[in-house]
Protein backbone atom coordinates (compact mmCIF):
# COMPACT_ATOMS: atom_id res chain seq x y z
CA UNK A 1 0.00 0.00 0.00
CA UNK A 2 1.29 3.54 -0.51
CA UNK A 3 2.42 5.44 2.55
CA UNK A 4 0.03 8.77 3.05
CA UNK A 5 0.13 11.31 5.33
CA UNK A 6 -1.81 11.40 8.59
CA UNK A 7 -2.96 13.22 11.34
CA UNK A 8 -3.13 11.76 14.37
CA UNK A 9 -5.15 13.32 17.47
CA UNK A 10 -3.91 12.12 20.82
CA UNK A 11 -7.42 11.76 23.27
CA UNK A 12 -7.52 14.94 25.81
CA UNK A 13 -7.19 12.26 28.94
CA UNK A 14 -4.47 10.18 27.02
CA UNK A 15 -1.70 9.07 29.49
CA UNK A 16 2.26 9.62 28.88
CA UNK A 17 2.37 5.47 28.32
CA UNK A 18 -0.87 5.59 25.86
CA UNK A 19 0.99 8.70 24.19
CA UNK A 20 4.23 6.33 23.87
CA UNK A 21 2.54 3.39 22.58
CA UNK A 22 0.96 5.66 20.19
CA UNK A 23 4.38 6.34 18.10
CA UNK A 24 5.06 2.79 19.03
CA UNK A 25 2.79 1.87 16.65
CA UNK A 26 3.29 4.15 14.03
CA UNK A 27 7.07 3.47 14.00
CA UNK A 28 6.84 -0.38 14.36
CA UNK A 29 4.57 -0.23 11.33
CA UNK A 30 7.46 1.62 9.62
CA UNK A 31 5.73 4.88 9.91
CA UNK A 32 8.05 7.93 10.45
CA UNK A 33 6.64 10.99 12.56
CA UNK A 34 6.92 14.49 10.63
CA UNK A 35 5.96 16.81 13.59
CA UNK A 36 4.51 16.73 17.05
CA UNK A 37 2.40 19.64 18.18
CA UNK A 38 0.64 19.88 21.05
CA UNK A 39 -1.78 16.64 21.10
CA UNK A 40 -1.29 16.43 17.38
CA UNK A 41 0.99 14.21 15.23
CA UNK A 42 1.83 14.14 11.78
CA UNK A 43 2.78 11.09 10.35
CA UNK A 44 3.97 9.09 7.02
CA UNK A 45 3.17 5.52 7.16
CA UNK A 46 1.64 2.90 4.92
CA UNK A 47 -2.66 3.26 4.47
CA UNK A 48 -2.70 -0.42 5.54
CA UNK A 49 -2.03 0.55 9.13
CA UNK A 50 -4.00 3.40 9.21
CA UNK A 51 -6.45 0.92 11.12
CA UNK A 52 -4.21 -0.52 13.63
CA UNK A 53 -2.91 3.33 14.43
CA UNK A 54 -7.07 4.53 14.97
CA UNK A 55 -7.59 1.14 17.30
CA UNK A 56 -4.37 2.15 19.61
CA UNK A 57 -5.75 3.56 22.98
CA UNK A 58 -4.97 6.86 23.35
CA UNK A 59 -5.95 7.95 19.63
CA UNK A 60 -9.01 10.32 19.18
CA UNK A 61 -8.89 10.92 15.75
CA UNK A 62 -6.96 9.15 12.77
CA UNK A 63 -7.15 10.54 8.89
CA UNK A 64 -4.99 11.00 5.79
CA UNK A 65 -4.20 14.62 4.89
CA UNK A 66 -3.04 16.23 1.94
CA UNK A 67 -1.00 18.92 1.58
CA UNK A 68 -0.37 18.72 -2.52
CA UNK A 69 -2.39 20.16 -5.05
CA UNK A 70 -3.13 23.73 -3.28
CA UNK A 71 -2.03 26.21 -5.84
CA UNK A 72 -1.17 29.76 -4.42
CA UNK A 73 -2.60 32.47 -5.87
CA UNK A 74 0.13 34.43 -7.87
CA UNK A 75 -0.20 38.53 -6.95
CA UNK A 76 0.86 40.66 -9.40
CA UNK A 77 1.24 44.30 -8.78
CA UNK A 78 0.84 46.37 -12.03
CA UNK A 79 3.99 49.36 -10.77
CA UNK A 80 3.29 51.28 -14.53
CA UNK A 81 0.72 52.64 -13.18
CA UNK A 82 2.28 54.66 -10.32
CA UNK A 83 4.81 55.50 -12.75
CA UNK A 84 2.67 56.99 -15.16
CA UNK A 85 0.55 59.02 -12.06
CA UNK A 86 3.94 60.24 -10.71
CA UNK A 87 5.19 61.60 -13.77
Amino acid sequence: MPIETYLIKVAENATALQVQGILKVVLGSGGRIEMVAGRTIIASLDSSSAELVRKTQGVALAGGINFRGRKIPKIVKNVSDEKQAGS
